[in-house]
Formats: structure tokens, sequence, C-alpha cells
């Protein structure tokens, strides 16, 4: 009740305001025959300087009806003028009455359909023929608009419908005057926002014209049909001038009335329900004019085209789509793809209006020939692009001076210098610490460790793991997870031309230089400085040496090194929140948050763990950032479908422990650097992290210097005055890893010979210390300001010189940082090495002819223990490696083949077992290689004097033994699950969508150039 009241008084104190206000001149004169129709919703914040206007003008209208949208306001006053013309005057002039009605308006759809509602109530004098329409932010831009209509009117008496130039609200620039009829559209052909300079002012024929300041006789509203609400006030006005010229009638423009258009809806400032929205944040109105035009096009043509002009739309959709994709618009592409349903959806009201058109057309006849003056050519149409393009360059162009623009080539190519030097730096420290390796790469050898295994899978093999939720390398094969960090290895064996192994060295050696790059780049969203943004490029190459990851080939935590810097820088870009030295204000840009979803993928595929702290964290980002909500609720979306697989899969079966699965990745879990399951504190985690253990030397203790540095800066950040919103958010990320770190490590991911061994710290302690580095740099501040023409010159101040003698100490610690880190991380070498053998070229032969049939290797470790692998390329395969696997054995899961391969092993190391060797021919076996080393001599004795077996070769690595049985081509593993799950419906819908949304998302992060140049 008292909103009523509210928004009542509302409107009637708004009126009596510009009533009062209303200048008392003898000048105004009073048009009986027109009355004057202004339409209000519930955002009235234009609607004072729109009656203002109105009751300043030389000739008003002898009714204005304010149709109040609301349904909530009706009353009535009026008020007299006395007119005074320039003649003497021969007796007193009598006062003129102006009737103002303000009348409740309820389920409008649209402009016309209020404003032929509010006639209707008002019950106007039959001596009214004419109607002057406006819209609420619709202003007539000087004293004269009425008086220029008017006059128009009785200079064109053939004229149904009169517009007005529309003009920005203020008045200067142009949006249109008047339009052209072109392929079932309509072209205004003015460039809309070009200064008004009276060029267009000749128009006078016109195919349409806006309907806000268009004066309108009532009898050509009846005689059409009057104002079509279905077709929204995107494009009423345009059937209506579409009715009229096919009716014979004709549509003028008075350039010299002119309208001050606010264009609320159309801009996005008000919502579809008329409510206001802040001009800051408009809403996005794409889905409202594209249906609005849609319906046009099709009541345009005949409805026997109709069917096929839907199916053609199919096509174009698609098309359409991904040409707003690649112009960074996506929801306007997904208005795209919605519109030929939306077609289906509005089918009965296109009937309808498609019948009122075609029944003006066969009233008059109008040949095309007749309305050719108001269509527009195509040379006419390209012209206008030609100058909406040119328009467009000069406003996203900023004009410097030559120095200023100096002064930024400058400081770009000393930034970029700084840049490849640092990489090249950190390519340098790598590349000999581990030269021999690199010179084994590049022989063609295999990258392994003791964590990592060497691969000699084809790109086929590859894609087929990546993609299939089989694991072909744990007996005969099992149902499991895919690990998504082989999607990983598949882009980069593609970038190798397709060598997998050639992949993995090309991943170690470029994670150096591009680690420290991606570090580079997310502090320079927090600092320009370029000293700290190099020392902390390099600290974080030096904690990825420190904690080991290159000492183990920890291809997935140098992934996570890689990209999950770029995807925080690309975050904050998103969002618009980044310092920049060019005269260009930080903006949000969707561009960003595409390409930060994209870089998401590779580390949440790397350790799909840290899903879930991202999650969290940008739940709690969207505090800090509540005008980005879609973009920061979209960027997990890539990444959680690449892991699909792996999600559903820990839900579904959370039960029986297939959860922990999330905590594992590629390497091999040992117990030297995952430790047990055990409830770990701060310190706890950074002891197992480092491998700091109960040594004191000066590297260790110079590393934990420079963390408790860290932290303090961290917490400097917390309290800084300039970087509050910020630094609240980096350390949310802080915060997460932590909690992650301390979570992961009571988790079971793998069994052990002593017990269970727990999941990595590393993931989490990587997000915690990008979180708190991240802090780092936000004590630098700017240290650049952002570039002026002119400045005026002083001395520094002593707040200044401190903040200078600040950053120089911050230099100091990270360089420290850099030399103890890196110092340390070379004594943690570690034991990578390059594998340039696995087996002979008779078994591989075998094993390619017949991609389903297997070789066992067997290495005896002691005279009562063996160890074994199934072999389906020439080492124990990368690709079968599974977490998901090992997350079920962890949970008390076997397979019953695997176990029966263990226990052939077995006895074939005990004695000759021929029972053995014919169990494994009908497993799929068709070769058995003894690896050299430890108890071997036992081992192929045992195999060789079975029956059935023949040594083919013996080399440095071992001896392979042929299975006679298994020559036949019968003799391979059963694969009926396996083709199962490759043809599974699942399968293929989880690629098609893993497919669509990664085009999607490529095509709007592909980079289309900056908006903005910098021109001299």
């Amino acid at each position: 009740m008292n909103r009523d009241l509210a928004e009542q008084s509302g409107v009637r104190q708004i009126l009596a305001d510009a009533l009062f206000a209303r200048p008392y001149s003898h000048c105004q004169f009073v048009e009986q025959s027109v009355a004057a129709v202004v339409t209000v919703e519930s955002d009235m914040r234009f609607l004072p300087a729109t009656l203002s206007s109105l009751l300043r003008q030389n000739v008003l209208p002898g009714t204005i009806v304010i149709a109040d949208c609301s349904g909530r306001s009706a009353f009535q006053t009026s008020f007299e003028v006395i007119p005074t013309s320039a003649a003497p005057m021969e007796r007193v002039p009598e006062a003129q009455r102006v009737d103002v009605r303000v009348l409740p308006v309820n389920r409008a759809r649209s402009f016309g359909e209020a404003v032929g509602k509010a006639i209707d109530a008002a019950h106007l004098d039959l001596s009214i023929s004419g109607l002057w329409l406006l819209h609420d932010d619709s202003r007539p831009a000087d004293e004269s608009c009425l008086e220029e209509l008017l006059e128009a009117r009785r200079n064109t008496p053939g004229a149904s419908l009169l517009g007005a130039k529309q003009l920005d609200w203020e008045g200067e620039r142009l949006h249109d005057v008047g339009a052209y009829a072109y392929r079932h559209r309509v072209a205004t052909l003015v460039v809309d926002g070009e200064p008004d300079q009276e060029q267009y002012d000749s128009r006078a024929d016109v195919f349409s014209v806006s309907p806000a300041g268009a004066l309108v006789s009532i009898a050509t509203l009846r005689n059409v049909g009057g104002i079509n609400g279905w077709f929204t006030s995107y494009t009423e006005s345009v059937d209506l001038c579409r009715r009229i010229c096919r009716g014979g009638g004709r549509v003028v423009v008075v350039a010299r009335a002119r309208i001050a258009h606010r264009r609320a809806r159309f801009e996005g400032v008000r919502t579809r329900l008329g409510e206001a929205v802040d001009e800051g944040n408009p809403v996005n109105n794409a889905l409202g004019v594209f249906d609005a035009w849609q319906r046009y096009r099709y009541t345009d043509v005949a409805r026997l085209r109709w069917p096929l002009m839907w199916l053609l739309s199919l096509v174009a959709a698609i098309g359409l789509a991904l040409s707003r994709l690649v112009k960074k618009q996506p929801y306007e592409a997904w208005c795209e793809l919605c519109m030929p349903w939306r077609a289906l959806a509005s089918i009965s009201g296109a009937v309808s209006a498609r019948s009122t058109v075609a029944k003006q057309s066969k009233q008059s006849k109008i040949s095309s020939a007749q309305l050719s003056l108001i269509t527009a050519n195509r040379g006419q149409i390209a012209q206008w692009r030609d100058r909406v393009r040119a328009l467009r360059s000069q406003r996203n162009t900023v004009l410097l001076s030559p120095l200023v623009r100096s002064h930024l080539r400058m400081r770009a190519i000393r930034r970029w210098a700084f840049a490849v030097l640092m990489g090249i730096a950190a390519f340098a420290a790598v590349a000999v610490l581990y030269w021999p390796q690199l010179r084994g790469l590049w022989a063609g050898g295999s990258l392994y460790s003791a964590q990592w295994l060497a691969s000699g899978a084809t790109l086929k093999q590859l894609a087929q793991a990546a993609s299939t939720q089989w694991v072909w390398g744990i007996g005969t094969g099992v149902s499991a997870a895919p690990a998504p960090w082989l999607w990983v290895l598949l882009l980069a064996s593609l970038l190798t031309g397709g060598h997998v192994s050639a992949a993995s060295g090309l991943m170690f050696f470029a994670a150096a230089p591009m680690s420290a790059l991606a570090f580079w780049a997310l502090a320079g969203i927090f600092t320009r400085s370029d000293v700290v943004r190099v020392f902390t490029g390099l600290l974080w190459f030096a904690l990825g040496l420190a904690l080991g990851l290159y000492a183990t080939a920890n291809l997935p935590m140098l992934t996570v090194m890689v990209f999950l810097p770029a995807a925080f820088a690309f975050t904050f870009r998103a969002v618009g929140l980044y310092h920049t030295e060019d005269p260009i204000r930080p903006r949000a840009g969707v561009q960003a948050s595409a390409a930060a979803s994209l870089c998401f993928v590779p580390v949440v595929a790397a350790e799909p763990q840290l899903l879930l702290p991202l999650v969290l964290i940008f739940l709690i980002f969207l505090l800090f950032v509540p005008r980005h909500r879609a973009m920061l609720l979209l960027m997990p979306v890539p990444a959680a479908l690449a892991c699909a697989p792996t999600l559903v899969n820990a839900l579904r079966f959370a039960p029986q422990g297939q959860w922990r699965q999330l905590f594992g990745d590629m390497t091999t879990p040992l117990a030297e650097v995952n430790g047990s399951p055990s409830s770990l504190n701060l310190d706890d985690v950074l002891n197992r992290a480092f491998g700091f253990g109960t040594s004191s030397d000066i590297w260790v203790l110079g590393c934990k210097i420079v963390l408790a540095a860290v932290l303090l800066l961290a917490v400097m950040a917390l309290v800084a005055p300039f970087a509050l919103r910020v630094s609240r958010m980096m350390w949310v990320v802080l915060l997460s890893g932590v909690a992650l770190s301390i979570v992961s490590s009571r988790v079971a991911i793998a069994p052990d010979a002593d017990g269970s061994l727990a999941g990595s710290v590393l993931p989490g302690l990587a997000l915690a210390l990008l979180g708190g580095m991240s802090c780092v740099c936000l004590v630098a501040g700017r240290a650049v300001r952002r570039v002026a023409a002119m400045r005026s010159a002083g001395t520094k101040t002593v707040v200044q010189g401190l903040a200078v003698a600040g950053r120089i100490a911050l230099a100091i610690i990270l360089a420290a940082g850099v030399v103890f880190c890196s110092g340390y991380g070379i004594q943690r070498k570690g034991t990578v090495a390059v594998s340039n053998g696995g087996l002979p070229m008779v078994a591989m032969d075998a094993l390619s002819s017949h991609p389903d049939q297997r070789v066992l290797a067997l290495q005896a470790d002691s005279h009562t223990n063996v160890s074994y692998a199934v072999m389906r390329t020439s080492v124990g395969d990368l690709i079968d490696s599974s977490p998901a696997w090992r997350a079920s054995v962890a949970s008390g899961q076997y397979d019953d083949t695997e176990q029966q391969i263990g226990q052939l092993a077995a006895r074939l190391l005990s004695n000759t077992d021929n029972e053995a060797i014919t169990s494994l021919v009908q497993l799929g076996f068709v070769g058995v290689f003894v690896v050299q080393g430890g108890s071997a001599d036992q081992l192929s004795t045992n195999v060789a004097a079975c029956d059935g077996t023949q040594s083919v070769v013996t080399n440095a690595t071992g001896t392979y033994y042929r299975l006679n049985a298994s020559q036949s081509n019968d003799v391979a593993v059963n694969t009926e699950r396996q083709r199962a799950a490759q043809s599974s419906v699942w399968r293929v819908t989880w690629l098609v969508a893993l497919a669509a949304v990664c085009l999607l998302y490529v095509l709007v992060a592909f980079p289309r150039g900056r908006r903005e140049e910098l021109r001299s």
C-alpha cells in the first residue's frame, strides 16, 4: 500500500514540479487538434526532463496524456495559456486550456500497446485528429519540435506519419534520421553516434521513422490496424511504417524536429519490465532485439516460404553464433542459437501479423518500383558500413603525442627484453642441470624417473587412453576413469608431430621458461615494476626446483606451475582488476575470461584435487566482484567437463572409496615423496613438500627464511590501504591452498608394502605459494605511474622516496630467494634419466601387427620376489598409469586377472611350469621378456625350460621368449568390455560436449587485436 502511494505521488510530484517550473510566456500557442501521449514506467529518471521540455514548446498540444504503465496513477489537471501574436492586438487574447491526464495502463507489452490503451481510456474529444507520441526517455531537443512537425503536416498534406530526427540525450549526436528498407530489414544509413551537422536534413520520404516524437493521425492508425504490440517496442514502429507504405501512405521524416532520445531499454539501462538499471552495469537486451527483428523478417515474406526459411535459419544460426563468438559476444551467440526455436514458439502471432501486412498490400497494390525511392541499395549499404567502421576506429583511438608514444614504446621494449632474458635464464638453468637428458631426448629417448614412467605409445594409443574409460596396463584391461592429464600430453604430442615420448621431454624443458613467464604475467596484474616482476618469475621457477619437480620429472605439477599463474592472470584481467601503464583504463573482458577458463583446464587435468578449492575461490570472489558473476561461474566449466569421467566416477562410487582418485595424479606414488596418511600441520607440510627433513645446511635455512619473508609480506599486503580488495582475494587463495595440502596429506591414494601412501601436498602448496607471492607483488605497489601527456615537474616527496627504497629492499629479498631456492633445488637433482631401451624389435613387430596381444615383462628382484608389467608398447607405458585404479586398490578392490598374472609370474620364478605358460597364452600373451638384473638367471632358466617357449633375442636389457602356442591369430586378450567402453553412448556424448565447449571457449579467447589503439 505504501509503495503504491509512493509511486503515485512520484508521478504527481514530477508533473507538479514540471508545471511549476513552466515558464510564463505569451509566445506559446495551443494546437487543440493534437494530443501528446507520454508513456512512463517504474523507471522515472528521465520523465522530469521530458515533461519540462514538453511544457516549454512554442506550440503545446491541447491534451497531454501520461500513460502510467505501472497501472497505479490516475488523476487529471489542466493549465491555461494566453497566446499573443506578433500583430497589433485588437482585443484581449482568449486563454487556451491544456488538459493533462494521468491514466493507468495495465499489462502493456510495448510502447505502442501502451499508447493504444491510453487513447482508449482517455476518451479523447472528436476534434483531436493527431497524436504526438513520446517515450518518457525521449524529450524534445528544442522548443520548436512540435511546431516543426505541424508545419510539415501543413506543407505535406499527403503524409500519413511524420517522424523526428533522433539524437542522443545531450542532443548533439545522431541516432537516426529515418530509415530505408533493405532485404527484409531497415537501414538508417546514419552512423549511430556521429555529430549532428545537418548533413541528413534534406531527407523527406523514408520507409520508417522512430515512434519517439512521431506525429500520426488517428485516422491513419485506424486504417492500418493500429500499432501491433506483438512486435515489441524494438520493431513495432517499423511494422507500422511498413503497413503505411504498402498501403499507399507516406512516411516523412522532419529533420528540423529534433528529439533527444535516451533509448533506456535498448541500451540496457532499463529492464524489460521497466525497472531502472545502473548505467555503469547495463543489462544485455540482445535476446529481445534479435527476437523482434526475426518477427519482422518472417512477417515480411509470404507464409509459404516460412518452412524453407526456418530450415535455413537452423544452419544460419550456427554460423551466426560462431561469428558472435569470434567477436567476443558469447551471450549474443547463445541468442542466435535460440532464434529458430523462438520462431516456432511465436508462430501464431506471426500468422496474424502477416495477415495484416498482406491485407494492406492487397488494398493498395503498391509495386516494388514505387517503393524504390525508400529502399536502400547495395552501394549505399557498403558506404554506410565503411563509415561505421571509420567512426568506430576513430572512437577506439587514443591520440598521443610523439613523446608519450616513444615513452610507451621504450617501456614495452624494456619490459619484454627483461621477460625474454628471464625465460632464457630459466631454460639455461634446467638445460645445464639436465644436459645429458636433453641430448638423450634429441636422440629419440623417453624421459623417466622413479616417479615417472617412460612412454613408447603412439598418438592413437594415447588418444584412446585419454578418451576411454578403460586402462590397458592392469591385467588384460580394467574399467577405470581415464587420467585427465593425458589430454595435456595429447595436445603436447600434436606439437611434436605425434611423438609422445618427445612431448614429455618438451614439457619438461619448456616448463622452466614458461612457468617463469606465467608468473611474470601474473605479477604484472599487481605491479608494473620490471625488477619485481622478473625476480618473482625467477623465484616461482626456483620454487619448482626446490620442490623437486624437475628432480622427479613431475610433469603434472610442472603443468600446474605453468598454467596456474596464467589462469589467475587472465581471471583478474577478465574482471578488470589489473594495472596498466597505457592511457587506457582497465576494463573487464569476456576474452580474458575465456582464456582463463582454458588455462584452468590443464591445471585441473593435472591435479584434479585443485578443482575443489578453485570452485570455493570463485564463489568467494563473487563477493568481491559481484558485477561479473556469470564470467566467474563459467570459468570452471571446461575444466570440470574435461575431468567429467573422473568426477562422475568419484561421486557415483564414493561409498566404495573412489573419491580418493581426486587426490591422485599420473606420478607413481612413493613413500619417500608422498608419505603415509597422517595429520600434518603447516610445518610438516613444508617439510614433506620440500624434503627438508632434519637437515640444517645453509640452503635449507635460506629457503625457510625466504618462505617466512613471503608470509610476512603477505600479511603486510593484507593491511595495505591501496590493495584491500585484491589482497583479501589472494589470501583466500593462500588459505584454500593450505587447507587442501592438509586434507590431501590425510587421504590414502595407493597401497604400499608397509601400508598406504598419502595424496600429494604439492598442488595445495603451489596454490598457497601463488597466493603468497601475489601478495608480495601487491606490496610493491603500482611502481610506474600511468603515462600522461603533461606531468607537472616537482621534487620527489618523502613517501615516494620510501616507496622506492622499499621496492629495492623487496627486490633484494626476492633475489636472495631465487639464489637459495635454486641452490637447494640443484642439490635435489634426482634420478631423471632417458630410456633408449625396451622390448626388442621382434616383439614390437608382433604387438604392432596384432594390437590386442600382449607381452609379459618379468623382473626377478630376488629369489622370492618378482615384478611384472603388461606390455603393449616398447616400455612399461606412462599412458597405462591410472590414479583411478590405484585409488580402487587402496580401497580394497582388486582385479582377478591381475592377481592371476601375479601368481603365474611367481610360479615361473620358483620353477619350470608348463601350465603357467599355457595360461599366459590363454590370457592373450605372445611372449615373455625377462629383464636383466637380480635373479634374472634363475627366472630365464625356468622360462626357457618350459614347453612352448623359444628364446628369440637377448640384449643388454633382457631376453625375449616367444610363446609358440600363441602364433595363431586367435590369441588375443578379451576385448569385449573394452569395445563396449569405446562404443558407449556416454563416451560419445562426453567427447562431443567437450569438443563443442572447448571450441566455443577457443573462439572467444582467440585474440582479435586491441580494441583501443594508441596513435600519435
